[in-house]
């Protein structure tokens, strides 16, 4: 029981401790942390200074503290905080009469037992404070590992959509030299033609042996001129620009993401047509590109369904995924990149979480041709 000439004492003392202990839930410089903590050694000197025997305020204040250190101190500062508390336990004087109480000097074994608790307590505080900065040097890992997978991903699409204009260009540019080809050795056919007609004209009823010669040399030049002409025509036919289309760029853009992460991406084409165009194109892809990321990265998902279907002129597509979910979504450089582009076609973007996790929907407006 606490005496009654000092409960008003106490409570005072109990609703300031309690003040101070709601500081920390700011974030505080160094110093004001430890003229916090000072502050706290004096009222759990006051607290304990008058009971020699009672021993209930200090362990309340001692356990009070010890968590204090874990929220706001260093491991380091958290073994000094409990060598004071040791120290302040051990050595504290009952000895002597303050405010009107005296119980006696505190038995040494109460002291040891005081320590002990300390001790073991903070040791526990001390590993709480280890496992908090694991797990978080873990969840750090883990962010910058989710930040390399999405530059991955991003990056695997832009090589796979280089790598297809590469491919486009060198095709292109094959083709062009084939018609180079062709446009010299039409040229030299049709100029030694030209000229061998023009002399043997001037040979008709004058020198026939001359004649035929030339007649022979002008067969072998025609000859030859069309056997480049049908070389160079087989190579033209079979050099074709590769004819891609929306599905099939759509696929290569799924395998990319799946192969690189590991993620299972399926999709349902519905009635989407086969080709639609370069600008409704690049919406599709770069709202697929973001989606899927976001699914991983952020709700750390592991299966992603896509669903495209087309109604009234209208382009639906809703990305699933089995992933965490979100209750506070932000939005991010994407998701403000993704509306921005459809607020150019008059498109609408729309996420929710699902009972399997996360889901993100677009309508994209759509005119098909004729």
């Amino acid at each position: 029981m606490i005496p009654g000439e000092w409960v008003e004492q106490f409570y005072i003392i109990l609703v300031v401790f309690s003040l101070s202990s709601i500081l920390f839930l700011n974030k505080l410089g160094d110093t004001k942390i430890l003229l916090v903590f000072s502050f706290q050694f004096v009222c759990k000197y006051l607290f304990t200074k008058p009971f020699s025997n009672y021993v209930w305020f200090e362990f309340f204040l001692i356990v009070v503290m010890l968590l204090e250190g874990i929220y706001v101190l260093s491991v380091k500062k958290s073994f000094i905080l409990s060598g004071f508390l040791l120290l302040s336990t051990l050595f504290t004087s009952h000895d002597n009469i303050f405010w009107g109480i005296y119980e006696g000097a505190r038995p040494l074994d109460l002291k040891l037992i005081l320590a002990l608790f300390i001790l073991l307590l903070s040791g526990f505080s001390i590993l709480i404070k280890l496992g908090f900065l694991i797990i978080k040097k873990d969840a750090e890992i883990i962010k910058d590992q989710n930040e390399i997978i999405k530059k991955i991903s991003y990056a695997n699409s832009g090589f796979q959509t280089y790598a297809n204009l590469a491919e486009e260009k060198s095709i292109t540019a094959e083709r062009m030299r084939i018609t180079r080809e062709i446009h010299d050795s039409v040229g030299y056919t049709m100029t030694n033609l030209l000229m061998m007609i023009e002399a043997s004209t001037d040979l008709v009823g004058v020198d026939n042996e001359k004649l035929d010669r030339l007649l022979s040399q002008t067969l072998e030049i025609i000859k030859t001129g069309h056997k480049d002409m049908r070389h160079s025509l087989r190579v033209l036919r079979n050099t074709k620009v590769r004819e891609s289309n929306t599905i099939e760029n759509i696929g290569t853009i799924t395998k990319v993401f799946e192969d690189s992460t590991g993620v299972q991406v399926r999709v349902e084409f519905g009635n989407l047509p086969w080709e639609l165009n370069d600008e409704v194109d690049n919406i599709i892809f770069r709202f697929l590109q973001e989606g899927m990321t976001n699914s991983l990265t952020h709700g750390d998902a592991r299966n992603i369904d896509i669903h495209f279907r087309v109604t009234d002129d209208i382009i639906y597509i809703n990305i699933i995924d089995d992933g965490n979910g979100c209750i506070d979504v932000k939005e991010g450089i994407g998701l403000k990149g993704m509306e921005e582009r459809l607020s150019e076609v008059t498109g609408h973007l729309y996420y929710s979480n699902t009972y399997s996790g996360f889901s993100v929907k677009v309508e994209i407006p759509w005119k098909r041709d004729g």
